[in-house]
C-alpha cells in the first residue's frame, strides 16, 4: 500500500513539475507577444536619422543623427536614376534583358525581350520602385553591374560624401550599402539640380502606350507627399526589413525648396511632414545674384559669385546678417574675366551660414580697378519673398595696394 502511495506521489508531483514549466512556457509566450505587439512600431535597425536641407546652398536647417551610416533601401533608386540621366538619352531604347526580369522585391514586372525608352524605365523606376527597371537601366549605361555601381560610387565622390557606399542600383539590402541621412540629402539636392530629374519624381502618374513589342502600362507614384503636402515634389520611398521606412522628400514653399531625408522612421510620412513644417515656419531663402549676374561692381568691375548667392536665413537673423570678402591676392594683370578673385562668406551672428567662391565678370587690365574688387567694403543687398535686407561689411583686412 505504502508503494502504491509512494508511485502515487511521483506521478503527481511528474505532473506538477510539468505544470509548473507548461505555465512558465505560457508566460513567457504571453511577454513575448506583448514585446512583439509594443515593437510593432520600432524600425528594424536600432539606429534613425533625419536631416532637413536647403537644395540650393546644402545647408542643413533641422537634423538629428545625420551623420549615422544606415540602410536606405530603395532611395538608392535617386543615385541610380541621376548617374542614367548623366550617361544616356531619355529617347534611347532599352531592350529588357533576361537578368532584369523577376528581380527580388519590388517590381513593374517587365518581360523579357520588352522595349521601353529610358525616360518611360525611369519613372517606373522612381515612381513604383521597380527593381527590374533598376537592373535594366543599370545594363542599358554601362553592359555590366559592376561597373554601373562603380559609377554610382563615383558619383558619390564627386559630390564628397564620406558616408555613403553602394552595392546594387536598386537597394536591396547587402551590409555593405549604407548612407547617410546626410550624405542622401546632399545626393538628392546635387540630383534636383537636373530638370529631367525633378520632373520624373514629381510626376503622380504615367502612361506607357502599347506598342509591337511592349504591354501598355499605368504607373502611379508611391510616394504619399505629393497628394497630401502642399508644395511637395519629390522624391522616392524605401524599405526593407533591414533598413526600416526611409523616405527621402522634398517641397517648395514661397520660393524655398528643402529636401528631407528619414532613415529608419516607423511614422515616415508624418514625421517628414512635421520636419519640413518646422524648417518652413523657422526659415526663409535669401538671395543675391544668380550665377552670372554681379553681385557688386567697383571702378567698373562687376563681381559675381559661383553658384549664385542663395542660402536659407532664420527669419529672426534677417537683420543682423554681415559678410566678408577674402580676396585669395597674387592677381597678375591683366585678369580675364571668369578668374577666380576670392571667397565671400555671410554670417548671421558668428554662425557662418553660407559661404562661395568670387569671379571677375569682366576683364580687368588696371591696378586700381583690381584694388577696388578685392577691397569692397560697400553694403550687399539679398531679397526675400518681396523684401530687400541689406548685408554690411564685417570687419576685415583687404589687400594692401601694390607699390609703383
Amino acid at each position: 500500500m505504502d508503494e502504491l502511495c509512494k508511485g502515487g506521489f511521483k506521478r503527481d508531483e511528474k505532473v506538477i513539475k510539468l505544470l509548473k514549466l507548461f505555465s512558465i512556457i505560457s508566460i513567457f509566450i504571453i511577454i513575448l507577444g506583448i514585446i512583439t505587439i509594443s515593437c510593432g512600431n520600432c524600425a528594424a535597425e536600432s539606429g534613425s536619422s533625419f536631416v532637413v536641407m536647403y537644395q540650393p546652398s546644402r545647408q542643413v536647417l533641422l537634423g538629428s543623427g545625420q551623420d549615422i551610416r544606415l540602410p536606405m533601401a530603395s532611395t538608392t533608386k535617386i543615385v541610380t536614376a541621376i548617374v542614367t540621366l548623366e550617361n544616356s538619352s531619355l529617347d534611347d531604347i532599352v531592350t529588357v534583358p533576361k537578368e532584369a526580369v523577376g528581380v527580388e522585391g519590388s517590381s513593374v514586372y517587365l518581360r523579357e525581350g520588352e522595349e521601353f525608352t529610358v525616360n518611360e524605365l525611369l519613372h517606373a523606376l522612381m515612381m513604383q520602385s521597380g527593381n527590374d527597371a533598376a537592373v535594366a537601366l543599370a545594363l542599358h549605361v554601362r553592359k555590366n553591374m559592376d561597373n554601373f555601381v562603380m559609377m554610382m560610387n563615383d558619383y558619390a565622390a564627386r559630390l564628397n560624401l564620406k558616408n555613403t557606399h553602394f552595392c546594387n542600383p536598386h537597394g536591396l539590402h547587402d551590409p555593405d550599402h549604407y548612407t547617410s541621412a546626410r550624405d542622401l540629402a546632399v545626393l538628392t539636392c546635387a540630383a534636383m539640380d537636373n530638370q529631367s530629374f525633378k520632373e520624373i519624381v514629381s510626376c503622380k502618374k504615367f502612361e506607357v502606350p502599347a506598342s509591337e513589342h511592349t504591354a501598355a502600362r499605368t504607373w502611379y507614384n508611391k510616394n504619399k507627399l505629393l497628394n497630401l503636402y502642399d508644395g511637395a515634389n519629390g522624391v522616392k520611398t524605401g524599405y526593407t526589413t533591414k533598413s526600416g521606412r526611409c523616405l527621402v522628400s522634398s517641397a517648395s514653399r514661397g520660393g524655398m525648396q528643402l529636401v528631407c531625408v528619414v532613415l529608419n522612421h516607423y511614422n515616415m510620412w508624418q514625421d517628414s511632414m512635421n520636419y519640413m513644417d518646422s524648417a518652413f515656419g523657422e526659415y526663409c531663402a535669401a538671395r543675391g545674384a544668380e550665377e552670372g549676374e554681379p553681385l557688386y561692381c567697383s571702378e567698373g568691375v562687376a563681381v559675381g559669385v559661383r553658384g549664385g548667392m542663395d542660402f536659407a536665413v532664420k527669419k529672426e537673423d534677417l537683420g543682423g546678417l554681415v559678410y566678408e570678402i577674402s580676396p585669395s591676392g597674387g592677381h597678375s594683370l591683366p585678369l580675364k574675366a571668369g578668374s577666380e578673385l576670392g571667397g565671400i562668406r555671410v554670417f548671421a551672428g558668428n554662425r557662418l551660414i553660407f559661404s562661395s567662391t568670387l569671379y571677375i565678370i569682366n576683364d580687368i587690365n588696371d591696378e586700381k580697378m583690381l584694388y577696388a574688387a578685392e577691397n569692397y567694403r560697400g553694403e550687399l543687398e539679398v531679397n526675400y519673398g518681396s523684401k530687400t535686407e541689406q548685408i554690411y561689411c564685417k570687419l576685415r583686412n583687404g589687400v594692401a595696394p601694390r607699390s609703383g
